[in-house]
């Protein structure tokens, strides 16, 4: 009950903070939905109404989204001299402690992408690969293993994002486990190296994204709390919205949100399945079926062959950041068994080109539709989360 809590006051937020960005012109006028906030909290918690909580966060992400909007008009409506004296100012000074560490990043970055290419040839597709699916480091893909990737809805694999921050952890907890790390402290104390591995790889927004989120699962313990995904995704949508509500129009980190949330309620639905197989299905499936509107509305296109490649991509995928994330870390012991690390990282990621290659020359596994309406969107995710609303439904009744 506390999630559907969670997942509501997320709802509202960003339902303010849509209709707002509708009417970016009344920017001048944000205070009214402020003080709108405020009578709601006075009335709402005096006369004691049902959902006026909800009501107030609506409220708020109009107010900071207004806020946020007459900020971006006031820097555009500066004059050009003024904006030159800008540029002068920002090249005069000295050198931030954010270039310092950008810098010390793209070293220690220079440094790991050496190591990622230990036992393969030099310059051959297969670091190549390994290159951007560790680090990132897309802009060296082959012309031809891109095109196949975009056409079978799968190049999301070469973005650092949720998947590789999941895949890190894993693999840090496994090792601190290993090393008799108590389970509480476990997962708090992979959550620095996290940071580090996003850190070293550019702080991509999907990845800051995911680490954020993994962070607050992994403390939960530390502070005698229950880890709670739904928990965890609901807070880092707060603060990710609070602090930038510009967001709201950034499709990258709608998709991000709404497939991490289609792979919580589709574990947390799933959780009675017995077979492995059964739950990866279900799980590979609500993934997908959570990024298609967006993906829809957007551009115009639909993947379904995306579904079964990302049945057999992302186990793969795992794997290649696994592999590759230990053979870095083996690199600094043993170049052998770094060897041995990275060429079994490079097995699975041929093998994903692969997979891409067929799944694309499938008929039907890419589809032009148009751009979906808001309406249709809304009535997919709708359907999606009755399904998956039936589904835990079957599983407590064991219907299934």
């Amino acid at each position: 009950m506390r999630s559907i809590y969670w997942l509501m006051s997320c709802a509202a937020l960003a339902a303010g903070e849509y209709v707002a960005s509708l009417a970016p012109r009344c920017a001048e006028a944000w205070p009214m939905p402020a003080l709108l906030a405020l009578l709601t909290v006075l009335f709402g918690y005096g006369l004691a109404l049902r959902g006026w909580r909800f009501l107030f966060l609506f409220f708020v992400g109009a107010a900071m989204f207004l806020f946020s909007s007459v900020n971006v008009e006031r820097s555009n409506r500066l004059q050009p001299w003024m904006r030159a004296a800008k540029m002068r100012r920002r090249a005069n000074a000295m050198p931030s402690a954010s270039a310092f560490a950008g810098s010390c990043a793209a070293e220690v970055r220079k440094s790991l992408s050496r190591r990622v290419a230990i036992g393969l040839e030099h310059d051959s597709d297969a670091v190549v690969l390994n290159r951007a699916i560790l680090l990132g480091e897309r802009r060296c893909l082959p012309r031809s293993a891109r095109r196949v990737f975009i056409e079978s809805g799968t190049i999301h694999v070469f973005a650092i994002s949720g998947l590789h921050v999941m895949a890190v952890v894993q693999l840090l907890y496994g090792l601190l486990r290993i090393l008799f790390v108590p389970r509480r402290i476990a997962g708090a104390a992979s959550v620095p190296l996290v940071w580090f591995y996003v850190w070293i790889v550019g702080m991509p927004p999907s990845a800051v994204r995911a680490a954020l989120m993994a962070s607050l699962y992994l403390s939960a313990p530390l502070f005698w709390r229950r880890a709670d995904g739904t928990r965890a995704w609901a807070l880092a949508f707060l603060a990710v919205y609070l602090c930038d509500p510009q967001k709201i129009g950034d499709v990258g980190c709608a998709l991000s949100f709404a497939v991490m949330l289609s792979i919580l309620l589709a574990v947390d639905c799933g959780a009675a399945m017995r077979s492995a197989v059964a739950k990866t299905l279900w799980v590979t499936f609500a993934a997908w079926a959570g990024g298609i509107p967006i993906a829809a509305h957007v551009f115009g296109r639909v993947t379904p062959g995306g579904l079964v490649a990302n049945l057999l991509l992302l186990p793969s995928a795992a794997v290649t950041v696994m592999a590759g994330a230990l053979g870095v870390l083996t690199s600094f012991v043993s170049e052998t068994i770094a060897a041995h690390l990275n060429n079994l990282s490079a097995l699975f990621t041929h093998a994903m080109v692969g997979v891409s290659s067929v799944i694309a020359r499938l008929p039907g596994a890419n589809i032009e539709t148009g751009s979906w309406p808001l309406w249709m969107c809304l009535s997919w995710y709708v359907v999606l989360l009755a399904l998956l609303y039936g589904k835990k439904r079957m599983s407590r009744t064991g219907l299934l």
